[in-house]
């Protein structure tokens, strides 16, 4: 007896239980279990990633985890950008600006989930600025 009365004793000291608030953030993470290369050798804007490629279909968006950009030049710079059409050709939006990448510190940016979203629909585009410079682009597709 001499518990329950503690019990309902220390119960009534909390107070009731307090609600949770919004939820502030994503409230799943997207991982990434693909990669897209793109070996050495255009100079211009050059589709990678399609969002109607393999295992994927019109309407899904593109998520990028990161990339791995090497050169095998002295230097040079990348951009990755979205857009529809041959090449990223139509509505063209730079999502990653010129970025310099030499063959001492290639550019790498990774992580574990998603932290970079195209638009629906949208295909994903690389830029690099000399024929040396080649990418991995680590995404999946929703």
């Amino acid at each position: 007896m001499k518990r329950l009365f503690l019990a309902l004793a220390l119960a009534a000291l909390c107070g009731p239980a307090s609600a949770q608030g919004p939820i502030v953030g994503p409230g799943q993470y997207v991982l990434c279990t693909g990669a897209a290369i793109l070996a050495a050798g255009p100079t211009t804007i050059t589709q990678i990633i399609p969002p109607s490629g393999t295992n994927a279909g019109s309407g899904k968006s593109i998520f990028i985890c990161g990339w791995h950009i090497t050169n095998t030049g002295a230097t040079g710079t990348f951009s990755i950008s979205m857009g529809t059409g041959s090449n990223c050709g139509t509505g063209t939006v730079v999502v990653v600006p010129a970025t310099n990448v030499s063959n001492t510190a290639p550019s790498a940016d990774h992580i574990d989930y998603a932290s970079l979203q195209t638009t629906a629909g949208q295909n994903l585009c690389v830029t690099p600025s000399v024929a040396t410079i080649s990418f991995v682009v680590y995404y999946n597709l929703f």
